[in-house]
């Protein structure tokens, strides 16, 4: 089980000289991540999570917000990192996959982690978007994309949204198609984890964005079990592991 857990930003002070920025999805929060972090910690790296503008506290609707607007939020809580960690890796869920590449486009990134990034959507969702997307602002959510029943409920509590802004959504595309270009030119070592049966995002744009990362330091692994939020679904422990391994503590341990 993930233990406490809530929607508020944390910081976890870690023992060593390596930091992990995570980065939650689209109409989301840091609670998607926060099981995560907390194993992060156990090992040794200070962990940061923030939520995004239009993310950040509990509102009858889901506001409007915009990619610049989320990009310029990750890029502060990287440099605060920075100042104090020679060393951050950046871990993105879902849109928080996306806004992670972009960084890494830009920023000297230790390691990048990208679970269940959003490269893509199913066909079927495009015209909700650009047709009634425009006359309505958004659409209710009657659960969260996790298939393990328990867990979905744990889920639900901390969310502090009942509804998606399409305006948002938009927007998220628009960053996609960025993102998307910018592929070829990233070349930090990165891992790559999606579930088979995502029901939000399309696993095969997942895997052809894979190809086209110009990293030659990269690992994908697909899950067969759990929808979309895996970090909270069915394989979540086979997550925790792989990310674990994957980001080696860099560094002696810090000096008091």
């Amino acid at each position: 089980m993930t233990g406490h857990v809530t929607n508020q930003p944390f910081t976890y002070q870690g023992s060593g000289p390596g930091a992990c920025l995570l980065i939650h999805g689209l109409g989301g929060g840091v609670y998607e991540l926060q099981p995560l972090g907390k194993r992060l910690h156990q090992q040794g790296w200070t962990v940061r999570a923030m939520n995004l503008p239009g993310h950040d506290q509990p509102r009858p609707q889901m506001p409007a917000s915009t990619w610049p607007e989320w990009v310029a939020c990750v890029q502060k809580e990287y440099t605060r990192l920075r100042q104090r960690h020679e060393q951050v890796a950046v871990i993105g869920f879902s849109n928080g996959g996306l806004l992670a590449l972009y960084l890494a486009a830009q920023a000297p990134v230790y390691r990048l982690v990208l679970l269940a990034p959003f490269l893509g959507m199913w066909r079927w969702q495009w015209p909700l978007l650009y047709s009634v997307g425009y006359v309505i602002p958004s659409l209710p959510r009657r659960r969260l994309p996790i298939a393990d029943p328990v867990m979905e409920r744990q889920a639900w509590q901390c969310a502090f949204f009942r509804d998606f802004n399409l305006a948002a959504v938009r927007s998220a595309l628009a960053l996609q198609q960025r993102v998307c270009a910018l592929l070829p030119q990233i070349t930090v070592p990165t891992l790559v984890i999606q579930a088979r049966h995502d029901r939000v995002i399309d696993p095969q744009a997942t895997w052809e964005g894979f190809q086209r990362l110009g990293s030659t330091q990269k690992v994908f692994h697909w899950l067969d079990t759990g929808n979309h939020i895996i970090t909270w679904d069915y394989p979540r422990e086979q997550v925790y592991r792989l990310v674990q391994d994957f980001l080696p503590l860099p560094g002696p341990p810090l000096l008091d």
